[in-house]
């Protein structure tokens, strides 16, 4: 009676946070991953939310909504400690991914007319770059934050060099990985080590 979706896993395996439709509403809920304790029901949230990641340190779940009236959603970020009262973090994106130290932000938006990949600072800072060139959606970065990979309108698989100079970011020139993934829509994943997608 109860649907589940957009699973991810905390930094240290042992939860499981999901979207949860139940009782005519929609929430943001965790679960130990061994199955040996009860569901937690995080926050009550209006429309359907969509889990996109858990902060390195355990502290932040990341998640995008729908925006009322509008073909937009909106990334938030939920403090898992304390009283656990969301922030919004970008105003048009969605897909968020925290680099592995969490000092970035890469997400996905529409806002220049067509999905592209952005980076800006998370939890203050000044700075954003937009990372794909000719469209761009579903980033993710490589588990020592030095590539930060994405596709292109057409499921090519790309990867950006990325460095860090004087509290700033620089990327180099795209890379691509993989050509034209065949699929209505793909989804992927980058193995700790790199090598695998």
């Amino acid at each position: 009676p109860v649907g589940n979706v957009s699973p991810i896993w905390s930094p240290d395996g042992k939860w499981i946070a999901y979207s949860s439709a139940q009782n005519g509403h929609f929430a943001l809920c965790r679960k130990p991953s061994d199955g040996s304790g009860a569901e937690e029901c995080l926050l009550t949230v209006e429309g359907q939310p969509a889990l996109h990641d858990w902060s390195r340190d355990g502290k932040y779940l990341l998640y995008s909504l729908p925006v009322p009236g509008v073909p937009l959603r909106q990334i938030l970020a939920l403090p898992l400690e304390g009283e656990r009262k969301p922030s919004l973090i970008v105003e048009r994106g969605t897909n968020g991914k925290l680099s592995a130290d969490g000092r970035w932000l890469a997400y996905q938006s529409a806002e220049s007319g067509r999905s592209e990949v952005y980076v800006m600072p998370f939890g203050g800072g000044q700075g954003k770059w937009q990372v794909s060139a000719n469209g761009g959606g579903g980033p993710q970065w490589s588990k020592d934050g030095k590539e930060l990979y994405y596709m292109d309108l057409t499921y090519n698989l790309f990867a950006v060099p990325v460095t860090s100079a004087g509290g700033a970011l620089q990327f180099g020139a795209a890379q691509k990985l993989i050509t034209n993934w065949s699929a209505p829509q793909v989804f992927y994943d980058v193995s700790p080590d790199g090598k695998k997608f």
